[in-house]
């Protein structure tokens, strides 16, 4: 249960207040749009024929005019063309990978005409060539530094065991990993907890399995994601860099399908289908490395029980023309449990889980609405006995979310959007050390947002999306308001540059270990110190000599302030709770790069090249002696080649990845104590740090390979597969550790993974 203490409900009567004025305001401008309809309007939805899942970003198009009409699509596939003189026009829906539709309509004055179109899929073979549609092509052509994948792509890359999203992304220019074993993002040059991860709208806090080897997203379940690498739109905030949407499938309205797939740690199946006016999907993973590890544990070995599941599942319902609801959840866990002896063990459970229900209504054909109410909870529980001392670790957080968006299809030149949200956080992180309570954390902020955004199309070559978001967060009675702008400008048939730029704040930080994900834990910012801050401008240009070749070069530039970093100089037992006594506060910082992709879109080999030139810095009083420094986590050069080679029915696939080394923090002296009373030296001795992040690791480089090959299994379609991660076994560094025991030993380089082969089947019927 979600529940608000009175005191916050005191502090924010007054921002509700201020919240109502504003969505108000937003209604009576809205209102006063939608007031005269002063001549035809056309809407309706377009879907995949095949299976009924919707189309977000076609086009529609009414030509048969002075200057033809149109508009896109929104995400939910819904479109509105208003103000259209009388007249007879030839309506055109189309969408890339589609075959397109063709009607004839003749339009009275102030006549409303709804139109629901199928599209069927149209796979565009021939000499070897093959077509993809690409369901965000409109988005792309606005919004720099703008990223799409469907799931049917997702597979095709080589993989650690199974096909991931956010192990796929880091294969993409300006986005890196911390490690072999991190689904973490960092994208251009933001920590992991400065990328927003939402799952159907629902924010997952720790999207890992198996201490960061894996993400919870099966993709199987995935329709497709899209990640704004930076400067996003006003519908998405609270987060200082990126944001990354991953959305389920709807389900099959057609006919009841099933897919899945066995790999050598895990099983996965998802089976979807109509279900009156509407569809449903459910859709599960589960390793099997529990069985695996009781036959390898005997009294000479001590293996750990450990296995990790997933469940997704959505129900759509049509209640008529203008209404629609769906209802999604998500549940996961990793369990671990690890017997040392009869008096020590471990025991660890951590997960998320998130549902939602929504519902969507078109108000009038030029305006449409969707209502949500999610809820979103990440758990993780750490028990530990060591020699019948007790110890206990308890970190959550909670979600409630109230959200709603309004899309105004006002003419052709202009689509209005605004929304709100409001979400209360319930923060808890509880330490017991033999059954002594030393910590028992407890906070509940709340978030209010709206925004409001405009995409006008100004000319028939340029397109401009302007934006504004405001939040209130209750710890410290904060208020931000934060513009945004994107425009774009077609400078031929082939030339666009685009350029965009925003404002943003983060009023969570999140405290995170490399070496275990399940540890991590997110606290809110209080009142003692300001939240983080970020302006970012990006600008790029695109080149499209033909259908099958796209040549982008992006630079990004982003400032950071108000940045905080844990303090490692706290006691371990300390009771100190308010934020600028755990986290060395104050800090700023900057992120600026070049992004250089090349991408080959059709044909029997299809795949991309990617390189960043970057730089990444950070600057605290409290660190490093007030000097600047690099965070571990910056790349001066970034480089990835994937590729992707179908004959018949076999695929092949590769991809080769490079990237200078991470920066560590030398150790530049060895030195003793010795006690002024005995003149003893003491038994350890210790280590004189340099300056931070000072020196660097080997560069990383690795290749991984797969090839795949298509076949029938009792009259069902299947695929085989056989994936090796890091072909040539190059054992990138990890960390350096020093031993300050034996003043011989040199320091200790851990490594990341060696080579490892795969393999697996994937079946759908």
């Amino acid at each position: 249960m979600w529940t608000l203490s009175k005191s916050h409900l005191r502090e924010g009567s007054a921002r509700m207040r201020c919240f109502r004025e504003a969505i108000l305001a937003i209604a009576i401008v809205v209102g006063g749009w939608v007031g005269n309809v002063e001549a035809a309007t056309v809407s309706g939805f377009i879907t995949d024929a095949s299976n009924g899942e919707s189309l977000p970003y076609a086009n529609v198009v009414l030509e048969g005019g002075a200057v033809p009409m149109g508009t896109l699509t929104n995400v939910d596939g819904y479109f509105a063309v208003q103000k259209i003189p009388a007249g007879r026009y030839r309506f055109v829906a189309s969408y890339i990978g589609y075959r397109s539709y063709l009607d004839s309509l003749t339009l009275e004055a102030d006549e409303v005409i709804r139109i629901d179109v199928e599209l069927e899929p149209q796979a565009l073979l021939g000499a070897e060539v093959l077509v993809k549609a690409d369901a965000y092509e409109e988005e792309k052509l606005i919004q720099p530094g703008f990223i799409v994948m469907e799931a049917a792509t997702l597979e095709e890359f080589p993989a650690l065991f199974e096909s991931d999203v956010l192990r796929s992304l880091h294969l993409m220019p300006g986005i890196q990993a911390a490690s072999d074993i991190s689904t973490g993002l960092y994208v251009r040059g933001g920590g992991p907890d400065q990328t927003l991860i939402l799952l159907d709208q629902i924010p997952l806090y720790n999207p890992s399995h198996a201490f960061g080897f894996f993400s919870t997203f099966n993709s199987d379940a995935i329709k497709d994601m899209s990640l704004h690498k930076g400067a996003y739109p006003a519908s998405y905030g609270g987060r200082l860099g990126a944001v990354l949407d991953v959305r389920n499938r709807d389900g099959n309205r057609k006919e009841f399908q099933g897919t899945g797939g066995i790999s050598l740690i895990a099983a996965r199946m998802t089976l979807e289908g109509p279900v009156g006016k509407g569809s449903w999907m459910i859709s599960g993973r589960r390793t099997y490395l529990d069985p695996i590890l009781a036959a390898i544990r005997n009294d000479s070995t001590e293996v750990p029980a450990y296995y990790f599941y997933d469940l997704n599942a959505k129900l759509n319902l049509d209640l008529g023309a203008h209404d629609k609801v769906s209802f999604s959840g998500y549940f996961g866990r990793d369990d671990l449990n690890f017997d040392l002896d009869e008096t020590s063990f471990i025991n660890v459970r951590w997960g998320n889980v998130a549902v939602t229900g929504k519902w969507t209504h078109v108000f009038r054909p030029g305006l449409y609405g969707n209502f949500m109410v999610a809820g979103s909870q990440y758990e993780s529980d750490t028990s530990l006995s060591l020699f019948d001392t007790p110890i206990l670790f308890e970190n959550s957080i909670r979600d409630l979310t109230v959200k709603g968006d309004l899309d105004y299809f006002a003419n052709p030149k202009h689509s209005i959007s605004g929304g709100f949200l409001a979400t209360w956080y319930r923060f808890r992180f509880n330490q017991v050390f033999n059954q002594d309570e030393q910590l028992d954390l407890k906070e509940k902020p709340t978030l209010l947002s709206f925004y409001l955004q405009d995409n006008w199309q100004a000319h028939s070559n340029t397109q401009i999306r302007l934006g504004v978001r405001s939040n209130m967060f209750s710890d410290g009675s904060r208020f931000h308001v934060e513009p945004r702008l994107a425009i774009s400008q077609q400078l031929s048939d082939h030339w666009r540059v685009k350029t965009a730029g925003g404002l943003y704040h983060q009023y969570l930080q999140l405290v995170t270990t490399e070496g275990f994900s399940g540890g991590d834990f997110w606290v809110p910012l209080d009142e003692t110190v300001e939240p983080g801050r970020s302006v970012q401008g990006v600008v790029g240009l695109e080149w499209e000599p033909s259908p099958r070749y796209m040549l982008s070069v992006e630079s990004y530039l982003t400032g950071f302030k108000n940045l905080v970093a844990l303090d490692t100089k706290v006691a371990v037992d300390s009771e100190e709770t308010k934020s600028d006594d755990v986290f060395v506060t104050g800090g700023t910082g900057h992120a600026t790069g070049v992004e250089v992709f090349l991408n080959r879109r059709t044909g029997a080999l299809t795949g991309w090249i990617g390189y960043t030139l970057g730089w990444t810095r950070r600057t605290f009083d409290e660190l490093n002696g007030g000097k600047e420094f690099p965070p571990k986590y910056d790349r001066r050069h970034d480089a990835s080649v994937v590729l992707d080679y179908r004959v018949g029915k076999w695929s092949f696939g590769g991809s080769v990845l490079y990237a200078t080394g991470q920066a560590y923090t030398p150790a530049s002296a060895r030195y003793s104590l010795r006690s002024p009373g005995s003149q003893q030296y003491l038994k350890d001795d210790f280590l004189l740090p340099s300056q931070k992040n000072s020196a660097r690791l080997l560069p990383y480089h690795r290749m991984d390979l797969n090839v795949k090959r298509r076949f029938r299994l009792f009259g069902s379609r299947a695929e085989a597969y056989l994936q090796v991660f890091n072909a040539y076994n190059r054992r990138n560094e990890w960390f350096v550790q020093y031993n300050a025991d034996d003043p011989e030993t040199d320091p200790d380089v851990v490594k990341m993974l060696p080579v490892i082969p795969t393999f697996g089947i994937n079946f759908s019927f």
